[in-house]
C-alpha cells in the first residue's frame, strides 16, 4: 500500500481503467485493478482527496483525447510521477509510484476504466494492450520526472 504523504498525490489511479477488456486482450476487468492499486489513494469513486490525491476521471477523459494525453497517462501509471499539478483548483505536491508490476493489458483497463467514468460512458478510442505497449517503446526515459514533463497544457496544470 502506498505510503500517504501531507501534499502528495497518488495518481496511481491512473493506472486502473476499463471494466471491458481491451480490443480483445485478456485482462482483469479495470474495475479490478483500480480498487486493487488505485482506490486506497484516490478513493472509490476516483474523487481524490483535495490537497492530497487529485481526482482523476475528468483528466483522464481530457489527457484521452490527445495523442500526448495519451502518452502521458499510460506513462503515469507505468512510471510514477513527481511534481506540482493544478487540478480543479487544487495544488498537489508530492510523488505518485509506479505501478510497474501492472501488465499492459491492466494498465489498458484501467485507463479505459477511469476514462469511462467508472464504467459509466464510453471512452472513445479505448486504450489496447498494443496502445500501452507503443507508448512505453516511445518513451524510452522513464523517470517521475520526464512523466511530469509530458503533462499536455500549461506547466503545473
Amino acid at each position: 500500500m502506498p505510503r500517504q504523504l501531507s501534499g502528495s498525490f497518488c495518481v496511481a489511479a491512473l493506472i486502473c481503467a476499463a471494466a471491458a477488456p481491451c480490443l480483445g486482450d485478456p485482462a482483469p476487468a479495470g474495475a479490478t485493478v483500480f480498487a486493487n492499486h488505485c482506490a486506497v489513494c484516490h478513493g472509490p469513486e476516483a474523487a481524490g482527496i483535495p490537497g492530497s490525491f487529485p481526482p482523476l476521471h475528468e483528466q483522464v477523459v481530457a489527457f484521452a483525447k490527445l495523442p500526448a494525453g495519451r502518452d502521458y497517462l499510460v506513462m503515469v501509471v507505468t512510471t510514477g510521477l513527481v511534481g506540482e499539478l493544478q487540478v480543479g483548483g487544487n495544488t498537489y505536491r508530492g510523488v505518485m509510484p509506479a505501478q510497474s508490476t501492472l501488465s499492459e493489458p491492466e494498465v489498458a483497463a484501467v485507463l479505459n476504466y477511469l476514462g469511462s467514468g467508472l464504467g459509466k460512458i464510453k471512452l472513445p478510442p479505448p486504450f489496447s494492450a498494443k496502445d500501452v505497449g507503443d507508448v512505453r517503446a516511445r518513451h524510452p526515459d522513464r523517470s517521475p520526472q520526464n512523466t511530469h514533463a509530458l503533462r499536455p497544457g500549461p506547466s503545473g496544470q
